[in-house]
């Protein structure tokens, strides 16, 4: 059984962002809430969503603030929620 390495990982993540829809913007918007922000989880990445994670990328001296769910930020939000 092969291990996937973090190049591979990062280099197989599809970016979110406004507009997009589907199960890994459900994840997101799960995340988000169980870190503490209001987002209606239905798997529809709006402007609401974008400025919730802005406002979360503001939160992290790594991320930049664009509003789009990259590997990075979605690495930061995942280790987020594990410290709650």
């Amino acid at each position: 059984m092969s291990r996937v390495t973090q190049a591979e990982e990062k280099a197989n993540f599809q970016e979110l962002s406004v507009g997009q829809s589907g199960t890994m913007v459900y994840i997101v918007q799960k995340i988000l809430n169980d870190i503490g922000y209001e987002l209606k989880e239905d798997g529809i990445f709006s402007e609401n969503m974008k400025r919730v994670v802005e406002e979360f990328q503001a939160t992290r001296e790594n991320l930049v603030v664009d509003g789009i769910v990259s590997y990075q930020t979605m690495k930061e939000m995942d280790e987020a929620s594990n410290t709650i």
